[in-house]
């Protein structure tokens, strides 16, 4: 029975970037603090983005299942429309 390699050599870093698809079907990609990412016309141009932005590092782009929707606005935004501050 093997182990598999990310198992035993976890990412240094938490995801750093989110592939996925906005509520209009469009591919996205945003950081950790929404702060570099964009609109793109397909997934693999995407992830592509993604990759050369994050060095390449593993575990830094994690793509959302095709269930779940990205929304580029800033958290800080969400939060003041939304009536919380």
């Amino acid at each position: 029975m093997g182990t598999l390699a990310r198992d035993i050599h976890p990412a240094l870093h938490a995801h750093r970037f989110m592939v996925g698809r906005d509520p209009h079907g469009r591919w996205v990609v945003s950081d950790e603090m929404g702060l570099v990412g964009g609109i793109f016309a397909d997934k693999e141009s995407a992830v592509r983005f993604a990759l050369a932005e994050s060095d390449h590092m593993p575990g830094a782009v994690f793509c959302a299942p095709c269930e779940i929707t990205l929304n580029l606005e800033p958290i800080s935004d969400q939060a003041i429309a939304g009536g919380r501050h």
